[in-house]
Order: C-alpha cells, then structure tokens, then sequence
C-alpha cells in the first residue's frame, strides 16, 4: 500500500526530493535496493543538506554491498546533523561497515 502511494505521489511531485526519499524507502523495504539508491542520488542532488536521505542512501549503499560508498553518506548525514532522528542508527550502521 505505501509503495502504491509513493508512486502516485512521485508521479504527481517529481521534482520533490522528499518524495523521491519515501518512494526510495519504500523499495528499499521490498528489497529492491538498486531502485531504491537511484532515487536516493538523485534526491541527494537536489536536497544535499538533508541527512535522512544521506542516511536512507548510505544503508542501501550497504545492502549492495557498496561498504565505500555507504560509509561516506553515513558520514555524510552526521556531519550535517550529529543529533538528526537517526543518528543512533547511522552511527551503528557506520560500525558495522567498519567490522565487515
């Protein structure tokens, strides 16, 4: 159902990054992670401050096995907010790619 949504919402806001960030989420969610990071870069693009899409892009990097790339965009979104809602998690994240 949210994939669904996602898509009208893209279809309908294309150039909106926020948007391009939840349809990501979405496919990142069903495993279509390829799909996912498409999405992602180019949101990242057009909103390079917003660490949530850094992070959203850095563990699907992770999920293709990317570890350079997810690493940077992890990095990335604590460098613009150290305390953004999924801080936490990115650092984790950011520890697991370092153990690997």
């Amino acid at each position: 159902m949210a994939l669904s949504l996602a898509q009208t919402a893209r279809q309908k806001l294309a150039d909106n990054p926020s948007v391009a960030d939840t349809l990501a989420w979405a496919y990142y969610k069903k495993g279509a992670f390829n799909l996912a990071i498409d999405l992602l870069e180019e949101a990242t693009k057009k909103s390079p401050t917003d660490p949530s899409i850094h992070y959203h892009l850095g563990l699907a990097y992770q999920k293709t096995d990317e570890k350079a790339k997810a690493k940077a965009q992890l990095e990335r979104a604590l460098q613009l907010n150290p305390t953004f809602d999924h801080a936490s998690d990115a650092k984790t994240a950011l520890a697991e790619l370092k153990e690997a």
